[in-house]
């Protein structure tokens, strides 16, 4: 099979900014976890129309065309009718650069154990029970920056 290829399809994709690129991404990926959600409740576009308390049909074709420009109430509004996520507020990414030390820390022992199992993963030579890398809420540790 042939490759179709056309230069006036390159030179649009290329015209396209990686901003723009991302919102067009955004867009058809929400579209995509409402249709998901439609058909694993058994819904229909009418199912949902009634679900969030709209008279016009055509949004949601709308909302399914990936191509609509969605506001924080209208995906409110679609979390809840779907009982799914949309919108990820409640991911509180507060990240922290800390440096931790095993012998100022109170839990000592179960802090050792990690410092540990991290020395083997990246093979610290320097200081045995001392790391900095950054911890989400939830104080697990997502990505080794550095080693002092």
């Amino acid at each position: 099979m042939e490759k179709y290829t056309s230069k006036l399809i390159d030179d649009l994709l290329d015209s396209i900014s990686p901003i723009e690129q991302a919102q067009v991404d955004a867009k058809m990926l929400i579209a995509a976890k409402i249709s998901d959600a439609l058909k694993s409740k058994n819904w229909n576009n009418k199912d949902l129309l009634k679900a969030t308390g709209k008279n016009n049909p055509s949004i949601v074709t709308k909302w399914l065309s990936g191509t609509h420009n969605f506001t924080i109430d209208t995906l409110v509004e679609l979390e809840k009718a779907l009982d799914i996520q949309l919108l990820n507020l409640n991911d509180k990414k507060e990240e922290a650069i800390a440096i931790f030390d095993s012998i100022t820390i109170s839990k000592k022992v179960h802090i050792d154990m990690e410092i540990n199992y991290l020395n083997e993963a990246i093979g610290s030579t320097k200081h045995p029970n001392l790391y900095y890398g950054y911890f989400s809420e939830t104080s697990s540790f997502h990505n080794l920056i550095g080693q002092s």
